[in-house]
């Protein structure tokens, strides 16, 4: 039977050692998989500065395919660690990647419609 999904009932199932582990390791792969993506995107918004909202929203389309690759590996390795899960992992991950995404819209919303316009005055 599945547990609640909660990082309470994941501390049950897993040493915190094993969690953090397990994190920075799904951290290190995510940012050696999605450095090529920024780094092109940098250097498009240093050669192409006048289509600026265009790649700061394809930065967070980028951001969000990150934080989603960064919880599959998190969640993967926590599987291969302990095969008895009874925290529902799938469901805790789904809902943090999805506060998470939703507080890069807001921040790149902000960026979009703030600083940019700040920028050009």
């Amino acid at each position: 039977m599945k547990k609640l999904a909660s990082f309470k009932s994941l501390r049950e199932d897993f040493k915190i050692e094993d969690i953090l582990d397990a994190f920075f390791g799904a951290l290190l792969f995510a940012t050696i998989l999605f450095l090529p993506v920024y780094l092109i995107a940098f250097e498009m918004i240093i050669v192409y500065m006048y289509r600026l909202t265009l790649l700061v929203v394809l930065i967070i389309i980028a951001l969000f395919g990150y934080i989603a690759l960064l919880h599959y590996f998190w969640k993967k390795s926590l599987t291969l660690k302990n095969k008895e899960i009874k925290t529902d992992i799938n469901k805790l991950f789904l809902k943090n990647t999805l506060i998470i995404n939703a507080v890069i819209l807001v921040l790149g919303l902000i960026f979009i419609f703030v600083l940019i316009p700040a920028l050009w005055v």
